[in-house]
């Protein structure tokens, strides 16, 4: 009976390098392998000889994406944008929901009065479409009511929507953002058409989504969430539209643009899931 072969060292890594995710994404490609700890290097080791080409392909990822030394925020933010842009576009929206109440009108998906009872008086979705105004059809996203609305938005548009950027490139993501955008706040008018409603969460959804069905597919460092993420928020999708926060807060839930913005999300993931296993190993 042979011996077993030794352990090949691939490579000598800095100790500040993320293992886990890097562990994560070789084992999903199958590849066995393992890490030695030195003073101050950690050094990757595989058990075939075969998988050296697989092995340096991710590490050319992992430094691309991954690099050990994160840059700043302002580094971070030049990065991405479009992200910042969304970002920017959510405050205006809150800080104009907040000051200028009277200007909202002109932003959501339908137009409205108030009658002399004090009451929302909607019109007609159609209405406003027929006079032209087909930026209706966007603006809502960005309309904000209240403080944890727009922070918990921006915070998951913040972690999602920078890794999908990265990812897919700027002309890439506005398009996948504007697809999710509209059609969640379709989605949310066809599901309840006689309420005024507002915010990315339909986006942020819509990126989970995305993340989810392309990393499943194709994974890739970038898109490598904490394993917590993607059960928390659809536990919360569910609790949503089980009813009970509309008991809690104010105005209710937007279920009908979760729903529509996560499969378009899905969507979306699963193409370039596809095309990116399409591609050559070697990009």
């Amino acid at each position: 009976m042979s011996d077993p072969e030794p352990w090949i060292a691939v490579a000598e890594l800095p100790l500040a390098v993320d293992i886990e995710t890097l562990s994560q994404h070789l084992a999903e490609r199958g590849v066995a392998h393992r890490f030695d700890d030195r003073a101050d290097s950690r050094v990757l080791l595989v058990a075939r000889r075969d998988d050296i080409p697989t092995v340096l392909m991710v590490l050319r990822e992992y430094g691309r994406f991954m690099d050990a030394s994160a840059p700043g925020l302002a580094a971070q933010a030049r990065q991405v944008p479009v992200v910042v842009a969304m970002l920017l576009l959510g405050l205006i929206g809150a800080l104009l929901v907040s000051f200028l109440p009277d200007a909202i009108h002109w932003f959501t998906f339908q137009d409205f009065g108030v009658t002399e009872a004090d009451k929302l008086r909607l019109e007609v979705a159609d209405t406003a479409f027929a006079r032209g105004e087909y930026w209706r059809l966007l603006t809502p996203a960005f309309l904000h009511f209240g403080l944890f609305h727009i922070v918990f938005n921006s915070l998951w548009i913040w972690e999602f929507g920078r890794r999908v950027e990265r990812l897919a490139g700027h002309a890439n993501f506005l398009l996948i953002f504007l697809a999710i955008a509209v059609g969640s706040n379709v989605g949310q008018y066809l599901w309840h058409p006689n309420d005024l409603f507002g915010g990315l969460s339909g986006v942020v959804y819509g990126l989970l989504g995305y993340i989810w069905v392309r990393n499943k597919l194709a994974p890739h460092p970038l898109l490598a969430l904490a394993p917590g993420i993607f059960p928390l928020m659809i536990i919360w999708l569910l609790v949503c539209l089980a009813g009970v926060l509309d008991l809690f807060l104010q105005g209710g839930i937007a279920n009908g643009a979760h729903v529509t913005g996560l499969v378009i999300g899905t969507l979306f993931g699963g193409l370039a899931g596809f095309s990116a296993r399409a591609r050559p190993a070697t990009e």
